[in-house]
């Protein structure tokens, strides 16, 4: 009885957490839709080059989104470290840091790859896939 009612709060996470995932899907179309929308209307060539740093800046929050939607359908290490080296690396392009924090941020990536080299399993990466049945895959 326990494990039949652990097993159903199990599913209602994974549902929600689907849901979760459509819905910040959703906002990534419409806000990519929407910086696509405002490059088209945007003065590109001013002096200071705020609005491209605007644009890096909307663009890799997106690209975050995408990752982060991933690593909510597959749950595997390696979306994990994906997600951080897309947030790492907008903080490393996007914003102006001192040189320390940009050292900082270059060793966090390089660590993040070192993590991903080294320490994830090929049977982490490899996690149960929708083409996987009864642990066979399918070819078809």
């Amino acid at each position: 009885m326990r494990r039949k009612i652990q097993g159903r709060i199990y599913e209602f996470c994974y549902m929600l957490e689907a849901g979760i995932s459509v819905i910040i899907a959703v906002a990534v179309i419409i806000l990519g839709v929407k910086l696509f929308w405002d490059m088209l209307h945007s003065t590109v060539y001013d002096n200071d080059g705020s609005v491209l740093v605007d644009i890096l800046d909307k663009a890799m929050t997106l690209a975050i989104g995408v990752e982060f939607i991933k690593m909510l359908c597959k749950h595997t290490p390696q979306t994990v470290v994906e997600v951080l080296v897309f947030a790492i690396a907008k903080q490393l392009v996007v914003f102006h840091t001192t040189p320390l924090e940009n050292l900082l941020n270059v060793a966090a990536i390089a660590g993040l790859f070192a993590v991903r080299k080294f320490l994830i399993r090929s049977s982490d990466i490899s996690d149960k896939s929708p083409n996987k049945q009864d642990g066979k895959e399918d070819k078809s």
